[in-house]
């Protein structure tokens, strides 16, 4: 199954010019199975979506991405209509924990910097000893970036997940997760994440994923 794990709309994301009922079109015809509406520190772009989405007969997931002094955290499994713009990472986790959601480090790596390097050694292996996954296919993120998450999951034997991280249309499916079982609610998500039953990938390592129809 393909989910873009990583995507802004316009609803509740100033910097996304994406529409809910346009993305779910475009993710729909380019061949993704469902897609994860996960916008900044609120929940109200994911709720319109995940409405559309019913009206339409495709799956759309909630999410959020939350801002934490130890990085941005993808949120899947907590469900709140508004966070604080900065969370602490240990409530945050706290409130995950007993949720039974998971949390992801997203786009970790950028400019190739490793956890270890950002936040010192002590504080990396607290945030690498307590998240469920590492965002290691970010479609705002260089292939050395990616990479350089990539490395950190198979060290820690996290699982790696992928998203577009898309603000614009022609950016939906350019990174996502592949799922080995198909997934019906926001409940199977979350423990597929946990069991480790997916994987990141380039749009281009997915024969079926036809981006080419986001321009027709």
């Amino acid at each position: 199954m393909l989910v873009d794990l990583h995507m802004h709309t316009a609803v509740s994301s100033p910097c996304s010019q994406i529409d809910p009922q346009l993305l779910i079109e475009v993710a729909s015809r380019i061949g993704l199975d469902a897609i994860c509406v996960t916008e900044h520190e609120e929940m109200e772009g994911a709720e319109v979506t995940r409405r559309l989405g019913a009206e339409a007969g495709y799956p759309v997931f909630r999410g959020v991405e939350v801002y934490t002094e130890l990085g941005d955290m993808l949120v899947f499994g907590l469900y709140r209509p508004k966070f604080p713009f900065q969370t602490p990472f240990a409530e945050l986790l706290s409130e995950v924990r007993e949720a039974g959601g998971v949390i992801i480090p997203c786009h970790p790596c950028r400019g190739s910097l490793g956890f270890h390097h950002i936040m010192g050694n002590e504080r990396a292996e607290f945030l690498l000893a307590n998240v469920d996954a590492i965002e290691t296919r970010n479609g705002g993120s260089s292939p050395e970036s990616n990479s350089a998450a990539e490395a950190y999951a198979d060290r820690y034997g996290l699982p790696g997940t992928g998203g577009s991280d898309a603000h614009f249309l022609m950016q939906v499916g350019r990174c996502l997760t592949v799922f080995e079982r198909d997934i019906d609610s926001e409940a199977q998500l979350v423990g597929e994440i946990k069991a480790g039953r997916c994987r990141a990938a380039y749009a281009s390592e997915v024969e079926s994923l036809k981006l080419s129809e986001l321009w027709r």
